[in-house]
């Protein structure tokens, strides 16, 4: 017989993680493995782009900062934060705070008695009334139409975030679409690994200025720089400080949050990554690829500007799109009930879909949140407000403004 929970959280990374070390006092449990996505698809080598301060996880009574890893543990604080590191202090949160954790695989999500039955590949089923989705951004990448019918037919186009290992490329003609972190990150690696690589930018490669926090400055520098720059990574000032009030955010008309979202988000590169690309990778910038081809043994992109590549590998880091769909698992009746708007899962203020049980926390709710609900540093309000919904109860669930 399933276990019965009073909540089911599906996704062990950071979002999951919070919402579960803030429901400790009910039956909780976390399905999925732990921080899946941080160890599977991103380089082992990462630096976090993210501040010290803006990277810790959630638990009740302000418990479990990373500050409180270093001070329990033999770790030293570290800036930029190696990736490594964020994954150890992870693992140390999850010992510490999530009381219930199945790491098998969930293979389906249905209605079961009023609320959902969560089947695991481990056996660890159970039955619960409420459901937290936590998902990240890993179900929904983007795949341009011209690509969708020579990606459904061959293995020489993928995700970037799906292509970790990078020996296989070396000596092959290896093409990257898009012009972000994600792009340029797998260009350096592909180059490494000795491909001879391309960047296809649709608009210009940009490089990011070299403002982390941990840069030394004077006591009126650091001052100023907070005043400019509350979070790191969230576009310029004065609109980078609606990244840390999304409720304020939520209440914008929604062309206006999507203008923001762009500019808060705006693709581009970090310094640190600028010397690994420069120089070393071809970067053709104002061009899309507008029709693709498998042809043979490696892939045909006709150009915008009426060029041609002949690819053995095409790259794909072109963002992402929600889509209930990709939810696989999630059985259709249950996303026949998440209403969907401008592409986003419709959410009230309580992260709650139009099913009234079923929450999205993390990238989903982008589209009300803004650009907060996609990273670490906002982890700790989806948590507080999901469980004031789940525990104190919240207002009915209502449509974005």
């Amino acid at each position: 017989m399933p276990d019965e929970l009073d909540v089911a959280v599906v996704g062990a990374g950071p979002f999951g993680l919070s919402v579960a070390a803030w429901l400790d006092d009910r039956r909780t449990r976390v399905f999925g493995a732990p921080l899946q996505t941080w160890r599977t698809l991103m380089p082992p080598d990462m630096l976090m782009r993210s501040a010290w301060e803006e990277t810790s996880l959630s638990a009740r009574g302000g418990r479990g900062t990373i500050d409180d890893f270093v001070a329990a543990t033999d770790e030293r604080r570290q800036e930029p934060i190696p990736l490594q590191l964020f994954l150890r202090y992870a693992d140390w949160f999850r010992e510490s705070f999530v009381l219930d954790h199945s790491t098998g695989d969930v293979v389906g999500v249905e209605p079961a008695n009023g609320g959902y039955l969560v089947r695991t590949a481990d056996g660890a089923d159970a039955t619960a009334r409420d459901l937290v989705l936590a998902v990240g951004v890993t179900p929904f990448p983007f795949v341009p139409p011209q690509f969708e019918d020579a990606m459904a037919t061959s293995d020489r186009i993928e995700f970037a975030v799906q292509h970790r290992e990078f020996g296989d490329l070396a000596g092959r003609r290896v093409v990257i679409v898009g012009a972000g972190q994600a792009a340029l990150e797998t260009a350096a690696l592909a180059r490494d690994a000795g491909a001879d690589v391309e960047v296809l930018a649709r608009s210009g490669v940009r490089w990011f200025a070299d403002r982390e926090p941990h840069n030394p400055r004077g006591p009126l520098g650091q001052r100023l720089y907070r005043l400019a720059y509350p979070v790191v990574g969230y576009g310029p000032p004065p609109i980078n400080r609606l990244a840390t009030h999304p409720d304020a955010f939520a209440v914008l008309p929604w062309q206006l949050r999507r203008k923001i979202t762009e500019r808060l988000l705006r693709p581009g590169g970090s310094a640190w990554i600028r010397t690994r690309v420069e120089g070393r990778v071809r970067i053709s910038e104002g061009v899309t690829a507008t029709r693709v081809a498998s042809v043979g043994e490696h892939v045909e992109l006709q150009l915008s500007d009426g060029a041609t590549r002949e690819a053995d590998h095409v790259l794909l880091a072109t963002g992402y799109r929600f889509s209930a769909d990709r939810l696989g698992w999630l059985a259709p009746e249950l996303r026949a009930r998440v209403a969907v708007e401008r592409g986003w899962p419709v959410l009230d203020r309580w992260f709650r879909s139009t099913d009234p049980h079923l929450y999205f926390v993390g990238y989903p709710a982008e589209g009300r949140f803004g650009p907060l609900a996609r990273f670490v540093l906002g982890a700790d309000f989806s948590a507080r407000r999901v469980r004031a919904a789940l525990v104190r109860g919240g207002t009915a669930p209502g449509r974005p403004r």
